[in-house]
């Protein structure tokens, strides 16, 4: 017995490739929506970790009975690491008790933290913690799930981590590490904020 097999005619590849086109029109605006939402959830889902790890640090300090160490620092030991904690001020309007850096930084004032200290907290915060990493240039290879800066908002100093899944342009592959969504931590104000950035790729 001989077995004949047909061929695709050139009218056949022509319809299967339009309804194919077809399939795609429809269903890549809908896929990448998904990721889009998902990265959003993520982000969602991170910030508010931070915030209760946060917390839960300073309930550990007053369980702990409020320990301070040297030039008025609050400390606590939070899940194996030892934050410095702010200190009691004289700005009504500044919180005491929240984590601004790790013991062994040199920051010893919260209003003078540093990009390292934010990337210090949300890798010792949270467990298991995401990759960060304050250097752009190691942000943009594609390692790391967040870029850490400080900056310094209303008077105040704040953490500011970048979401690296959303920073890409795909339409012509530039990396801007500081334009995808992000979320902020004001350590005087012990309060986490997200910040979804609108794109329109």
């Amino acid at each position: 017995m001989s077995t004949q097999h047909k061929s695709w005619s050139f009218i056949e590849l022509i319809i299967v490739m339009a309804m194919i086109s077809l399939l795609i029109s429809f269903a890549l605006p809908r896929l990448i929506n998904i990721i889009q939402q998902a990265k959003q959830a993520a982000i969602v889902t991170i910030s508010g970790n931070f915030s209760t790890a946060v917390l839960s640090a300073r309930m550990q300090w007053e369980a702990d009975g409020r320990p301070q160490m040297a030039k008025d620092n609050n400390i606590v030991n939070y899940d194996g690491s030892v934050f410095k904690l702010t200190p009691m001020t004289a700005k009504q309007s500044a919180l005491i008790g929240y984590p601004f850096a790790l013991l062994t930084s040199k920051t010893v004032n919260v209003n003078k933290i540093t990009a390292q200290d934010c990337v210090d907290l949300i890798s010792h915060l949270l467990q298991p913690a995401p990759l960060a990493t304050a250097i752009s240039a190691d942000a943009a290879m594609g390692k790391y799930a967040f870029f850490g800066t400080v900056e310094r908002q209303y008077g105040y100093q704040q953490c500011r981590y970048y979401q690296l899944a959303t920073v890409s342009n795909y339409r012509s592959d530039a990396i801007n590490v500081i334009a995808g969504h992000s979320f902020t931590y004001i350590p005087t104000q012990g309060r986490v904020e997200v910040n979804l950035h609108q794109t329109k790729d």
